[in-house]
């Protein structure tokens, strides 16, 4: 009896595991607002939607800066909410080369994470 149920909860996890570790149907877009320089704040609206094109409201989001080629670690900006599902953030670049941005949304359990290249020229 005991074994019976051990496999039943055993089960019964296994099949509750996908639905945890599903990640939000969430459209991601990043777009620089101007002219991006290195050393001065530059602001990027980072639009996010559901799966049918509706925007997500209320959500946590920030900006993390990685470089491709060189690692300097992570820098931060977090993204304020401009208008229904359009937040802004405003890092800034040190130096000219291949960057990651990395977009993190949360919104209550559901997060997304999406990394975007971005090359600074100037």
């Amino acid at each position: 009896m005991k074994r019976l149920l051990l496999k039943s909860l055993a089960i019964a996890v296994l099949c509750a595991l996908p639905s945890l570790a599903a990640k939000p149907d969430w459209k991601v877009s990043i777009a620089a607002v101007g002219a991006v320089k290195v050393n001065f704040s530059s602001a990027f609206n980072v639009t996010i939607k559901d799966a049918k094109g509706a925007p997500v409201e209320g959500a946590a989001v920030e900006v993390v800066l990685t470089m491709v080629e060189m690692d300097h670690g992570e820098f931060k900006s977090k993204a304020n909410a401009l208008k229904p599902g359009v937040y802004q953030a405003k890092p800034m670049f040190f130096m000219v080369g291949k960057w990651n941005m990395e977009v993190r949304a949360r919104k209550g359990p559901d997060t997304l994470v999406q990394k975007f290249p971005y090359d600074v020229k100037e």
